[in-house]
């Protein structure tokens, strides 16, 4: 199982996002009342947003999350708006959200994403009603079941409101987000941890005048952030690489000055390869190839092509600057040895081949993978960006023609 750390910085802008909802909930009070009253609509509006959007790119859980928010905020503007010591019902509310919080929201993140129009959508959404009708009985009756929570019930006049029970739950929740995040590495993830944090900011600081309005506008934004940002993955990005696509180097190319280079890699004898070893062995050789296309230096930026072909765009570098990075990536790919298992000494019980792996790789073969690679700049026999991947791709076959392994460059 994959760990990505770098996945965190997917929650970079919920450090803007929160501190900007608390600093702008203070200037609420200038506006009149018609902006005012506009303002106190805006989370319904947004969620709604996000909930046509989320039908329409098939996000069942950003769907539930927009549902959660535009529900929290309706219990809190009809119900919280008086003190909670002094009004039973209110505080049964609170005790209601302080419970039903923490669960829709690990449900949301553990569940994983299967669209909406199917079977597997449709149990999700009956699993999150009936959780949160579970929710509602159950949170009257805290106050009769722990004799410890009428004490620790929260007050009006505390700074910070939630008991350290649902503080801790809590921070729980957020932990397991973050794993999840760093495992899956998906933006609906980081989505989701956005659209949590600031309601759980609105429930702890509920005395705040605001409060509720300004994170829960924070929470709608972060799922519509979230939204935009898996499209834009799910349009632009390859799938098995996780390499910008053919899409993403199109609009690339538009984009370019009047000097750049491009380099065109291809796997050798990749389908000799893949009918050796299976199609699954050959997208491992693919993450392999792209994972060491994707560090290329140089200011280059690499792109999956289609197949087993991969673009480098260098902008405003020649011919000369865009070889080196990629004989470098030549190099380290054709120095790796790639160990293949044999997979009829596979283990039929998944246990013991737990125990097995990493003891021994069960008379694995050890291949090479070479890739070639062609180099072409603009000039003014190649005056675009087609032009020039064409003269690329010719470089490209002329270093299969002398032999394959090597990289090929149009002078």
């Amino acid at each position: 199982m994959a760990f990505h750390p770098a996945a965190l910085l997917k929650l970079l802008p919920l450090t803007v996002l929160i501190p900007a909802a608390y600093i702008g909930r203070g200037h609420i009070s200038s506006l009149g009342d018609e902006l005012r009253i506009i303002l106190d609509s805006l989370p319904y509006l947004l969620c709604l947003i996000v909930m046509l959007m989320s039908l329409q790119f098939q996000r069942g859980r950003l769907l539930l999350a927009a549902v959660s928010v535009a529900a929290f905020y309706w219990v809190v503007q009809h119900y919280l708006q008086t003190s909670l010591n002094r009004n039973t019902d209110a505080l049964q509310a609170y005790l209601v959200l302080s419970f039903t919080l923490p669960v829709i929201a690990l449900y949301l993140l553990l569940l994983p994403e299967r669209g909406i129009w199917n079977l597997q959508g449709l149990i999700a959404f009956l699993g999150f009603i009936l959780l949160a009708l579970a929710c509602i009985q159950l949170g009257p009756r805290i106050l009769d079941i722990n004799d410890a929570a009428t004490s620790a019930a929260p007050s009006s006049n505390d700074v910070y409101m939630l008991s350290k029970g649902t503080s801790t739950l809590a921070g729980l929740t957020a932990l397991v987000g973050i794993v999840l995040l760093c495992i899956r590495n998906e933006e609906i993830e980081a989505a989701l941890l956005g659209a949590i944090l600031p309601v759980y900011v609105a429930l702890a600081f509920l005395h705040v005048e605001y409060i509720s309005v300004s994170m829960c506008i924070a929470a709608s934004l972060s799922l519509a952030w979230g939204l935009l940002r898996s499209s834009y993955s799910m349009a632009y990005r390859d799938e098995l690489t996780g390499l910008p696509g053919r899409r993403a180097l199109n609009e690339r190319l538009k984009m370019l000055g009047n000097s750049y280079s491009i380099a065109m890699i291809d796997v050798d004898r990749f389908k000799r390869f893949n009918d050796t070893y299976g199609h699954e062995v050959g997208d491992q050789v693919l993450k392999l190839v792209a994972s060491r296309v994707r560090s290329v230096k140089g200011g280059g930026t690499a792109y999956r092509y289609g197949g087993e072909e991969f673009c480098v765009v260098f902008p405003r570098k020649g011919v000369e600057a865009a070889l080196e990075p990629i004989e470098k990536i030549r190099d380290g790919i054709a120095s790796y040895k790639m160990s293949i298992r044999n997979r009829s000494k596979r283990p039929a019980r998944m246990k013991e081949g737990s125990r097995l792996r990493g003891a021994t790789r069960l008379g694995s073969d050890q291949v090479s993978i070479t890739i070639s690679a062609g180099v072409a700049t603009r000039c003014p026999d190649h005056p675009d960006p087609d032009s020039v991947i064409c003269e690329a791709d010719k470089m490209l076959y002329k270093a299969k023609r002398k032999g394959r392994n090597r990289v090929a460059y149009s002078s």
